[in-house]
């Protein structure tokens, strides 16, 4: 059998618009970019180091990576050493998430083309042609930015929105104050809002309490209104206010998750397939999940490419009936350029529809995906 051959390179793409939020302001995805090649085979895959989340960056993750890529070559050849691998070496893929995510779903992909079968087919999920819905992201802008965007999120036909806190209590009302004025102008029912602080009160819990208890507007949770991994004070958020918290940069591992157990209050799991350490992980985090009856939403990395909206999916499948929000899915509608083809990006309500043909305005005019597509791997090619 011929040789596996894993390359790992740096990939830095410029977005259509700048993304503010509390930890950072954003006008470019940064990802670690890996193909897997065999024969004629290639697989692609990706991974989102945040250093301000998982302590990695792009140097460590390329680091890592090129340490380990001689022995993963010849020990990861095929779907079960992949597994076997995998389970080996929780520890150190706890430390290097985004490093490892890239390489494992770069072989995930590999494998299902060799196989002449989607990736979900290769982790016995459902098929990937379902329909994908989609949230609004809103970010820490300007008023003139913010409502802009909520006025496009709106006319897209979008009711799930989540958005970014300022701390600066006047300008968050004023945020929220915008957001129902144009729900009445629009009409918009059943719509479902939750914030996301990003560790806006770190060290500072009453303060937390104090600003989110001024904010009238209903909201599905709060997100990370604190520093990561403190659950005590995340419980003690959570029963002042009478609303779930969400967990981010809190939840990477199957030990954090058990940190929550017991306590009083209500958690939701925001999963991002790059920070949990792959799908694999990934899959694990939803079934011990769904065992403790939490809520489920899966994130999304600001300025991530399709290869990680499809590996969404397939968290998405596993979570069925606890999936509440899905984020993502934004492809060129954020992205300047991608380096696969085809690019997915949700369309009318805030759906990406796989059921069907899927189409898409290229530079060279329109182009017709069939369903038949995403049964090759993840069904994205490389566009170089």
């Amino acid at each position: 059998m011929t040789q596996i051959k894993i390359n790992i390179f740096s990939l830095r793409l410029p977005l259509k618009t700048s993304f503010k939020q509390a930890s950072s302001i954003r006008n470019h995805g940064e990802s670690v970019w890996v193909s897997a090649t065999r024969g004629n085979m290639t697989g692609l895959g990706e991974g989102c180091p945040r250093d301000y989340v998982t302590g990695e960056n792009i140097e460590s993750c390329l680091k890592w990576a090129d340490s380990k890529k001689t022995m993963l070559e010849k020990e990861c050849v095929d779907f079960l050493a992949l597994i076997k691998y995998q389970e080996s070496n929780e520890k150190e893929i706890d430390q290097n998430p985004a490093a490892w995510c890239g390489i494992e779903t770069a072989l995930l992909d590999l494998f299902a083309k060799e196989q002449q079968i989607s990736v979900e087919q290769l982790l016995g999920l459902n098929p990937p042609m379902a329909l994908y819905q989609y949230s609004a992201i809103l970010g820490d802008s300007k008023r003139s930015q913010f409502e802009q965007l909520l006025a496009q999120y709106l006319k897209w036909g979008f009711a799930d929105f989540k958005i970014k806190l300022n701390g600066d209590l006047q300008l968050d009302k004023q945020k929220l104050e915008v957001l129902q004025d144009y729900f009445k102008k629009e009409k918009t029912e059943n719509f479902q809002i939750r914030l996301d602080a990003n560790n806006l009160w770190s060290g500072n819990t009453s303060a937390a309490i104090n600003h989110l208890s001024q904010l009238s507007i209903p909201f599905l949770g709060i997100e990370e209104p604190v520093e990561p991994k403190n659950p005590l004070a995340l419980q003690k958020i959570s029963t002042a206010l009478n609303t779930s918290v969400i967990l981010d940069e809190s939840l990477c591992s199957l030990s954090d998750l058990k940190s929550y157990d017991g306590l009083q209050g209500a958690f939701i799991a925001n999963i991002k397939v790059s920070r949990i350490g792959g799908v694999l992980r990934g899959l694990k985090m939803v079934t011990a999940l769904k065992k403790r009856n939490w809520r489920i939403i899966i994130g999304a990395h600001v300025g991530e490419t399709s290869i990680m909206t499809r590996a969404g999916m397939c968290l998405a499948q596993a979570a069925n009936e606890n999936l509440i929000a899905h984020e993502g899915g934004f492809g060129l509608i954020l992205l300047e350029n991608e380096p696969v083809t085809p690019s997915l990006m949700f369309g009318a309500k805030g759906q990406l529809d796989l059921t069907k043909n899927y189409i898409i305005q290229t530079k060279t005019g329109i182009k017709t995906y069939s369903t038949e597509t995403w049964n090759h791997g993840w069904g994205l090619n490389s566009n170089h």
